[in-house]
């Protein structure tokens, strides 16, 4: 089945459908999703390098449940792939007398003045998904096990081909992503017949994956298949390969364990992707947050296990939602 007739199944996996409201601006209004305020009320803060990905979508939905059964509110804010508007919104939460602060952060650097705000105010941050550079700056970091996400792609490509000529989709500014492709690139290391032959930037995103796919596949039609660094950029590559008439002669690999990644994988269209325990990291992380808010001492780091995905086992993970 074409990825273009698939559309409509998957539509009920996202509200607005899969590709066609991915290549759209996503409407998702920043804002304080929460219960009415009470004065009892603890507020605490979430940032996020984008809402236009389901998985943090998913993710915030997921925090704001664990605050909220606590009694407190979760003030939730949208970065737009910017880091100085991302420090700008930490600076209004710390003055909204946030309690904690939860941040992904849209580049691993760039957010270090932003958690030296919160430090110096002496506001607990827990960080998801995406490390900092300065840890000595955050209270916990939660993360999924990235770098192994990367391995896992590599030794399946390695069991299925004796040979690829490989496309890489980076998100080099955020820690995340830099290591599921080293991860990946490093397990190839010393594998003969398996080589790098291009790589474009796609910051994660859907709607930059697609053109920076149908480029790299102009300029080197020998390759054969892509890495991603998530389940968006692995569809945006999934939608230029079809374009170009493409589709069966790919592998095809992302990092999410998305629903509609999982349904892609289930069909046989996309090769593989290692699955984030997300329930887990939203768990996890409001347990350090509160550990930290009552004068505990938070876990330094927690990496969480990812899982591989391919049609061989995905169904008995169902694919219908996030782990």
């Amino acid at each position: 089945m074409k990825l273009r007739r698939m559309l409509p199944v998957l539509s009920g996996f996202l509200v607005a459908g899969l590709l066609a409201a991915a290549l759209v601006p996503l409407l998702w209004l920043p804002g304080d999703h929460s219960a009415d305020h009470i004065e009892e009320q603890r507020l605490i803060g979430a940032t996020y390098m984008t809402m236009n990905n389901p998985f943090y979508q998913e993710l915030d939905a997921r925090l704001q449940a664990a605050v909220e059964a606590r009694g407190d509110r979760l003030l939730t804010r949208d970065a737009v792939m910017d880091q100085d508007r991302q420090n700008e919104e930490i600076a209004d939460l710390l003055d909204l007398g946030v309690s904690a602060l939860l941040i992904n952060p849209v580049d691993w650097e760039g957010v270090s003045a932003g958690v030296q705000m919160a430090a110096d105010a002496g506001v607990p941050v827990i960080v998801i998904d995406a490390p900092v550079k300065d840890e000595s700056l955050v209270a916990s970091t939660i993360l999924s096990d990235n770098y192994q996400a990367g391995v896992q792609c590599a030794q399946h490509l390695l069991s299925v081909r004796d040979s690829a000529n490989i496309l890489l989709l980076e998100h080099v500014t955020a820690r995340s992503g830099a290591d599921r492709i080293q991860g990946f690139v490093d397990t190839l290391q010393g594998h003969e017949g398996f080589a790098i032959v291009g790589a474009g930037s796609s910051d994660g995103q859907i709607e930059n994956a697609m053109p920076v796919m149908e480029q790299l596949l102009d300029e080197h039609p020998e390759a054969n298949a892509v890495m991603a660094l998530n389940d968006p950029s692995a569809l945006g590559a999934l939608a230029a390969i079809e374009g170009a008439g493409l589709q069966g002669q790919f592998l095809v690999y992302g990092v999410d364990g998305s629903p509609e990644g999982k349904v892609l994988v289930a069909d046989g269209l996309m090769t593989a992707t290692s699955a984030q325990m997300l329930s887990q990291m939203a768990e996890t992380a409001v347990d350090q947050a509160y550990l930290a808010m009552e004068g505990g001492t938070p876990e330094k780091e927690i990496v969480l296990p990812v899982t591989l995905l391919t049609q061989d086992n995905v169904a008995a993970y169902g694919t219908g939602g996030w782990q």
